[in-house]
């Protein structure tokens, strides 16, 4: 996972939005669907989130850390 880290912190944009999350997985190999996130969200154990209007999003930093402590 940790390689998988490493190579994202180049490519990733700085915000990721959730409603893009397919085009985010399909382009960069994240390892989580839209669904599994949106549920991990819900259940409070999503990377922190902002929201803009109705679109939730994640900054890189918050998300990469996160994923960091997933196995």
């Amino acid at each position: 996972m940790n390689a998988l880290i490493e190579s994202l912190e180049e490519v990733l944009p700085v915000v990721l939005w959730r409603h893009r999350w397919p085009e985010y997985r399909e382009k960069y190999g994240l390892p989580f669907a839209r669904g599994t996130m949106q549920n991990r969200d819900s259940e409070g154990r999503g990377p922190k989130a902002g929201k803009v209007g109705k679109r939730i999003y994640y900054r890189r930093e918050d998300f990469l850390e996160w994923l960091s402590r997933q196995e």
